[in-house]
């Protein structure tokens, strides 16, 4: 991959050096000069797999001569063979000490016998790179007739796995300048370039190349290593910076919506955080819950979050209003029916208690279960069988069931018309949801919620709503609860010309027939509580206090009377000196 990119970025020519392919293998370009490997059959292994016939461009052989066992005759003919443009003199003994130099020198292995491999190459037509560190070396190399001299400045400065430069800049251009100078002299036509040391940046390449006049640069770890390490290490960072931002919107999320924001209930008020305690709590295991509360005030919400915590959460809820289907159509709706059953039963078809096989099956308004099916449905649960109307082969079901009413079952048992066996089967654990008047804290995080997600398809420029209209909306007692808010919000912005909802928006309310509600709630449509306007409370501060005399000063029941969020009453009472 790294060859072909330097292919397509406009390299002359490409070397295959051992000192890449341990970079590779996750070390320092130093190892390669580690007696650790045959260096040469490395680089024919990877360079003959990997890059020859994989480019385009010439690819030059890196060739060790430490090696006393090498024929460096045979050595130069497989490199011919194998299909190699040239050869260079690397792992070189210009990167050693000036003492470990002079003894491979006394042996015959040193600098001298790379010069004898490099016009052994020229002679077999090869082209030849002679990597060299001093004038002497780059006259030597020239008399053997290299067609290239790589002025090598030491091991690549830069990165995390790099040597610091013994070279600087300036004495790397001076000896680039000098250098090429006698080269040129000795014979004209070589080819000169740089490599190394302080050369970790094209400025600097240039720099040196332009001091010294020089033909070009060769780059080793500045063209892999570095870029690579720079890339990935920078494209780490950004993903990784994109997942705390996404970590820390969550958290803000939460923080602000709710931690039950994740399964559609919205609000931080006390009954709230407990319903999804209990969410977090319960969802995991098999056991059946009894979902209670108002119409309205997402109680299938909590059955969905339950099931999505669950094991089966693989497979989709069942759902089943028992209230919507007339009875007799209710009884196969749940357990289905054999071809023939009844009249119009013209196939077999499986109930719901079969297609939530492996699932979860949410029975909504369970209360309304005629008491016929409510004895049917508890030897389904006791036994784990189903039996489909006109079959008498019973079929084994792996089923969890959620419940839900808006009924006191309680009271359902005591009057005769819920089977209190069927109440303490089904009610292993009971999660109550609040109505929207138990919370009405949170009617400010729901408005903002439905002004993002459901007012945009009704009336794309509605923003916000005024601080009126949001006092007269918390001062509502909903007995509609959640639902009828969000069907206020949606009606309002349909009547909105300009980007606010205000008070002229919403709908006025008759009291008539609305639940019992805490005392002195405004009218809906109204700004100023309907309290400061009876006799004897001349003030919102004394409409304040009254409440707060009455509770004896219970922060919270006040708040609920007033149908202010207790933030908010606590804001007023810090307003108005009644601390």
């Amino acid at each position: 991959m790294i060859a072909k990119a330097a292919e397509r970025g406009g390299a002359d020519f490409l070397l295959a050096l051992n000192a890449g392919r341990v970079r590779v293998m996750g070390a320092p370009s130093i190892t390669c000069m580690l007696p650790i490997h045959d260096a040469n059959e490395m680089v024919r292994a990877f360079a003959t797999a990997e890059i020859l016939d994989k480019v385009a461009i010439p690819v030059v052989f890196g060739a060790s001569a430490f090696d006393p066992r090498t024929d460096l005759v045979g050595l130069v003919e497989r490199v011919a063979e194998d299909g190699f443009a040239g050869m260079a003199n690397f792992p070189t003994a210009i990167h050693l000490d000036p003492l470990l130099q002079a003894g491979l020198a006394r042996l015959g292995l040193g600098f001298d016998r790379e010069v004898e491999m490099l016009r052994l190459a020229k002679k077999a037509g090869l082209v030849a790179v002679g990597y060299v560190r001093s004038a002497e070396q780059a006259e030597l190399m020239v008399d053997a007739g290299v067609d290239v001299i790589c002025l090598n400045f030491g091991w690549n400065s830069g990165g995390r796995e790099s040597l610091p430069s013994t070279v600087s800049l300036d004495e790397a251009a001076a000896d680039a300048t000098m250098i090429f100078e006698r080269v040129r002299r000795r014979r004209a036509g070589v080819l000169c370039v740089v490599e190394g040391g302080p050369i970790d940046t094209p400025e600097n390449a240039a720099t040196v190349c332009q001091a010294g006049q020089a033909d070009g640069y060769i780059g080793g770890s500045t063209i892999d290593r570095l870029p690579l390490e720079a890339a990935v290490s920078g494209a780490t960072s950004e993903y990784k910076s994109v997942n705390v931002l996404s970590r820390r919107l969550e958290a803000i999320q939460d923080a602000v919506l709710g931690q039950g924001r994740r399964y559609g209930l919205i609000g931080r008020s006390p009954p709230l955080r407990e319903v999804v305690q209990l969410i977090d709590r319960f969802a995991a295991t098999d056991m059946t819950i009894l979902v209670q509360g108002p119409n309205g005030v997402g109680k299938e919400l909590v059955a969905q979050a339950l099931h999505a915590g669950s094991r089966r959460a693989g497979r989709p809820m069942v759902a089943v209003n028992c209230a919507a289907l007339p009875r007799d159509l209710l009884e196969s709706e749940l357990f289905g029916y054999e071809k023939g059953a009844f009249t119009g039963a013209v196939k077999t078809r499986i109930g719901r208690f079969e297609e939530a096989d492996g699932s979860t099956l949410f029975l909504d308004e369970i209360g309304d279960l005629e008491p016929q099916l409510q004895a049917k449905l508890l030897r389904v649960l006791e036994a784990g069988m189903v039996d489909r109307l006109g079959s008498n082969q019973p079929r084994r079901i792996n089923v969890r069931i959620i419940c839900a009413t808006n009924r006191d079952l309680t009271a359902m048992v005591a009057q005769g018309t819920f089977r209190e066996d069927l109440y303490y089967r089904l009610n292993k654990m009971e999660i109550r949801v609040p109505s929207l008047a138990e919370r009405i804290e949170d009617i400010p995080l729901l408005v903002e919620h439905f002004l993002q997600s459901v007012v945009p398809a009704v009336n794309e420029n509605v923003q916000s709503v005024d601080g009126p209209a949001l006092r007269a909306l918390m001062a509502h007692g909903w007995p509609g609860n959640i639902r009828e808010l969000r069907n206020v919000l949606e009606r309002a912005a349909i009547l909105c010309d300009g980007n606010r909802i205000g008070i002229a928006q919403l709908p006025r309310f008759a009291d008539a027939g609305r639940p019992a509600e805490p005392r002195d709630r405004p009218a809906f449509g109204s700004a100023e509580p309907a309290a400061s306007r009876e006799p004897g409370v001349q003030s919102e501060r004394e409409w304040i206090l009254d409440a707060l005399r009455r509770h004896r000063f219970r922060r919270g029941a006040a708040a609920q009377e007033l149908g202010l969020a207790r933030k908010t009453l606590y804001n007023k009472m810090r307003l108005y000196g009644l601390s």
